[in-house]
């Protein structure tokens, strides 16, 4: 993974970011860009006939001001941290501007949407539409991270999809780097379009050893399952295939993928 875009925004999140895109490319020995994302200037534009446009402005002044001394703040920090890096300034859709720059990357690192994200139901939060759209996997950082182990222990939710295979050949670089990789393959009533043992024969050829552990979901929720194998295991960071059919129901709705994004409890490396 030589090439990681990060998205640089005037969130609480910003810093988990960062700190986990940078440990990625250290490991690496890669290469860092830094996607700034703002609000376009006619979503500041006066439509208040009474003399709101004089308010609307100032607020508009005030929000480059706080980029352009986060730029600074963050390009400081860039100098003095031994990566190689560059700085990309846009206005526009975050999630459309992050897909732009997966075109030629490796790895796109978000954040994780808020827990109370369920109560959102008009766009997708930008992790699920990044997910959907970018031609790179996509790292999601959950909230309060320090930092991205990139020898830890790995798993993979397997189960036999195409959005799963993708998740494995995405993973792979991390996979070779990984103290141990499980495969969890959590039963339901439908069969896999393929068995794990098919994903754990893929891996060795990489020289990635595997353990395959099938699990009985005894009815908690596929996410549940997931997520207490991962606690289980210690795992550094967990892989899955992002929305499969009817994705874009699934992310405002309900599904597996909406469920391990809102509140994952370590970094999800999703591809679609």
């Amino acid at each position: 993974m030589k090439s990681v875009v990060v998205h640089i925004g005037l969130d609480g999140e910003q810093e988990a970011r960062y700190q986990v895109a940078v440990d990625v490319v250290r490991a690496f020995e890669g290469h860092l860009t830094c996607v700034q994302t703002s609000t376009p200037v006619d979503a500041y534009l006066p439509v208040d006939p009474f003399g709101g446009g004089a308010f609307i402005g100032d607020s508009f002044e005030r929000m480059r001001k706080a980029e352009q001394d986060d730029r600074t703040r963050m390009e400081e920090r860039l100098k003095v941290e031994g990566l190689s890096w560059d700085w990309h300034s846009h206005a526009g859709s975050t999630a459309r501007l992050l897909t732009s720059h997966s075109w030629l990357a490796d790895l796109v690192v978000v954040s994780a949407p808020p827990a109370d994200w369920a109560a959102r139901l008009g766009t997708p939060p930008v992790a699920a539409q990044v997910a959907v759209h970018a031609r790179a996997p996509v790292l999601v950082v959950p909230e309060g991270a320090s930092g991205f182990d990139c020898e830890g222990p790995a798993i993979i939710a397997w189960n036999g999809s195409p959005e799963a295979c993708q998740a494995v050949r995405a993973a792979l670089p991390l996979l070779q780097r990984a103290k141990s990789v499980t495969l969890v393959a959590v039963q339901e009533a439908d069969r896999y379009d393929l068995p794990p043992l098919q994903a754990s024969t893929f891996l060795s050829r990489h020289g990635v050893s595997s353990e395959i552990v099938e699990v009985p979901a005894d009815g908690r929720s596929v996410a549940e399952v997931l997520r207490t194998a991962a606690t289980d295991r210690k795992a550094a960071f967990l892989a899955m295939g992002a929305y499969g059919q009817s994705r874009w129901q699934e992310s405002l709705l309900g599904g597996v993928s909406r469920d391990m994004l809102i509140g994952t409890p370590l970094p999800l490396l999703l591809a679609h």
